[in-house]
């Protein structure tokens, strides 16, 4: 397959399988061996680029959807002659270390500066929360990020730009085609519905992982990546509607969820550092159909639904009926997963989703919880809880939503809910852990519920 792409202000035409990554493109194909591979899973961060003006793991990029890209690396900063004023501050504070790292680190802190040109100090542990330093040394790369900001650097920055035809920018179609581009909704049905059993892709920041050690295997791939109808959060009839290619990134910087969702936005914020979140898709999140899916956990809450197309219409259900197994969303061969509904939360409701896991930035939680509650006269009127990561998919808490409802909350019946919860959550692993941490997250949850004392 040919592809094109702008690496450092220059076209480059490659011609190559579509699922070669674009980290191996930009070693083997271009010769530009600044960008390492550390996990290969988007967790070390070594692979780290700028694609499009936002911050990807290289490794997890095929090169189906790279065609067209407009991409930095660390080469395009600056050479070891001619350093730009970001590759110098490290040098200067000596947040070098063995170097493995380091090129992930500073492209991870160039796109922090592109979007945000006076970060905080959360900002920038945010930022390279993806980009692991091997050496330890993360409070040096700070230092050195503050120094390129007050030396000036975000003022060097000029418009780069892509040098792709339009003509070329996608695989071409055509009867022997293995890899589908389609632009529009209705020519991405119209593919599937021709090509049954072809392999649907949108981030891609699972499937990459899964064809390396051979859990998934295609003959023909449909990128849905560049529908447009696919993407986009909008507010409509009382419901919060978003594309099934949306991003968590563009999730996390949405203001409608910052507003109505900000549990949606939580568990968006922690699924994954920012190169994963500028890359993984809600759709993709539920159509995976398992049980470390962290979103569903509290879209379940929330009474999401999801509408599928095909070329002979569309299908609505619950979230929960979607979901009908382990790796079994309810989604034929012709059908993909167009929008995820959510109704517009009461007034006055509240809503929280909890993660944890081994550490903040990494992509699979241990344990992860969605609640939302409603309040009406003093009383729980309506309460939903979904708990992820500890059966083959994320499920209703129902014993403990039906011992809540109609209550008033007391200390008694927080106790009595944690119990509930403890009994009601069968986790195959650590299990002792997980029905302990699930009974905290739930007291945790009603505690601060009960403080809510101008509802309650």
């Amino acid at each position: 397959m040919k592809i094109e792409l702008t690496v450092n202000g220059v076209l480059h035409i490659a011609d190559v399988p579509p699922m070669k990554t674009l980290l191996e493109i930009l070693r083997d194909e271009l010769g530009l061996k600044g960008s390492k591979e550390g996990c290969g899973e988007g967790e070390c961060g070594a692979c780290s680029v700028i694609m499009n003006g936002r911050l990807v793991n290289s490794c997890l990029v095929p090169a189906a959807q790279a065609s067209g890209s407009e991409i930095l690396t660390i080469e395009g900063l600056g050479t070891s002659d001619d350093m730009d004023m970001l590759q110098k501050a490290f040098v200067t504070e000596g947040a070098v270390q063995c170097g493995f790292c380091t090129p992930g680190m500073i492209l991870a802190a160039r796109a922090l500066l592109e979007e945000n040109p006076s970060p905080s100090e959360e900002d920038i542990k945010i930022a390279l929360s993806g980009n692991i330093c091997r050496c330890t040394g993360y409070e040096k790369i700070y230092a050195a990020i503050n120094k390129a900001v007050a030396d000036g650097y975000c003022s060097t920055f000029t418009v780069r730009r892509n040098l792709c035809s339009s003509g070329n920018a996608v695989p071409a179609h055509g009867k022997e085609s293995i890899c589908f581009a389609p632009e529009t909704l209705s020519d991405a049905l119209r593919i599937l519905d021709d090509n049954r059993g072809i392999s649907v892709i949108a981030g891609a920041t699972d499937i990459i992982p899964d064809l390396r050690n051979g859990r998934f295997k295609y003959e023909k791939l449909l990128d849905i990546s560049r529908v447009p109808e696919l993407k986009g959060i909008t507010l409509s009839d009382g419901a919060i509607v978003i594309g099934s290619c949306t991003t968590n990134g563009e999730i996390i910087r949405s203001s409608i969820v910052k507003k109505y969702l900000p549990a949606l936005w939580e568990a968006s914020f922690r699924s994954g550092a920012p190169a994963v979140q500028n890359r993984a898709t809600i759709g993709g999140n539920i159509a995976t159909a398992s049980g470390a899916a962290d979103l569903p956990s509290i879209l379940l809450p929330l009474g999401a639904s999801v509408a599928v197309e095909s070329i002979s219409g569309t299908r609505e259900m619950r979230l929960e009926d979607f979901i009908r197994g382990y790796r079994d969303p309810d989604l034929m061969e012709n059908e993909l997963i167009s929008l995820i509904i959510i109704p517009v939360p009461k007034k006055g409701s509240v809503q929280k989703f909890y993660k944890r896991g081994s550490r903040r930035a990494l992509t699979l939680s241990r344990i992860s919880i969605g609640f939302y509650a409603e309040i009406k006269n003093g009383e729980i009127d309506e309460f939903r809880a979904a708990a992820g990561s500890m059966s083959p998919v994320p499920v209703h808490l129902d014993k403990l939503e039906s011992l809540l409802r109609g209550k008033k909350l007391s200390s008694g019946l927080i106790q009595e809910a944690a119990e509930t919860a403890k009994a009601e959550v069968n986790p195959r692993r650590s299990a002792m852990w997980r029905k302990t941490m699930t009974s905290k997250l739930v007291t945790k949850f009603l505690e601060e519920l009960i403080q809510h004392r101008e509802i309650i």
